[in-house]
């Protein structure tokens, strides 16, 4: 009792009101007391509630997840993958930003940016980054180009035929390419260069030659038959794909979820 009474006359001293009215046998609210104690209860439960809603989204997927991922990986797989995650997670609104663009995931309230690549910009402290997925790259071409232009044998035959060149910005200039898990840099001519993963599988569906084209891009159409692979046993080396979201103390439910999700649906 005395520590509540000192406690309460502090209260009152602060608030420059008071509180009780005290007697030496009652003690009963004053209209301000009764009013402080209405309208705090009200914050206290409000209070709870926040608490209760806050645990709750990191501990179960839910709100709004602001995603930002490059053109071409977020077309043809962030975008189906992020429809089929909340048909699973119902309660997850998904934005998803599909640009080459880097964004500031901090400053632009960006959740999750997938970025395609080496470690630049991962190292920061301030953010966290796991590595999802790999690609790499397969010669291909139809079915028809190949009946009227032959089967290339090795690169040196390949060099003779129309090849249809990636390039953006510095990267695709040289490809490093894994010849029977010997790596082999090698530079295509610029006979036909597009700056677009999709516009080089669009260039080979066309006819127009053979193309150095991301295997996921063409994986359908050599399934199907509309493309074949020429020069089986080359590829490109891996390049990485990381998801990078904001170090935090407690990563939530939706973030969390999220990566782990992406990381089992593209482990093959």
């Amino acid at each position: 009792a005395p520590s509540v009474s000192r406690i309460i006359s502090d209260l009152e001293e602060d608030l420059g009101v008071r509180l009780f009215n005290r007697t030496t046998r009652h003690v009963s609210l004053t209209e301000a007391g009764e009013e402080f104690l209405t309208r705090g209860s009200l914050i206290l439960e409000e209070w709870e509630s926040l608490r209760d809603h806050t645990a709750s989204t990191h501990s179960s997927p839910k709100g709004r997840l602001r995603v930002s991922s490059a053109l071409a990986f977020g077309t043809e797989r962030i975008a189906p993958l992020a429809a089929r995650f909340q048909d699973r997670y119902p309660e997850v609104k998904i934005e998803l930003h599909i640009s080459n663009r880097k964004v500031d995931l901090v400053y632009e309230r960006f959740d999750v940016a997938i970025r395609i690549g080496g470690r630049e910009g991962l190292d920061d402290s301030s953010m966290m980054a796991r590595r999802i997925h790999s690609q790499h790259q397969i010669f291909a071409a139809t079915p028809s180009y190949i009946e009227r232009f032959g089967v290339p044998e090795d690169l040196e035959g390949l060099s003779q035929h129309r090849l249809i060149k990636q390039v953006s910005g510095s990267w695709g200039a040289t490809s490093e390419l894994l010849v029977e898990e010997e790596k082999v840099p090698w530079r295509l001519p610029d006979d036909f260069v597009v700056n677009a993963p999709t516009g080089a599988r669009s260039a080979v569906r066309a006819g127009s030659g053979i193309a150095l084209v991301a295997e996921y891009l063409v994986r359908e159409d050599l399934a199907a038959g509309r493309l074949v692979r020429v020069l089986p046993e080359v590829r490109t080396t891996d390049q990485p794909i990381y998801a990078v979201f904001a170090h935090r103390d407690y990563v939530a439910a939706k973030i969390r979820t999220f990566v782990d999700f992406l990381v089992d649906e593209l482990k093959e």
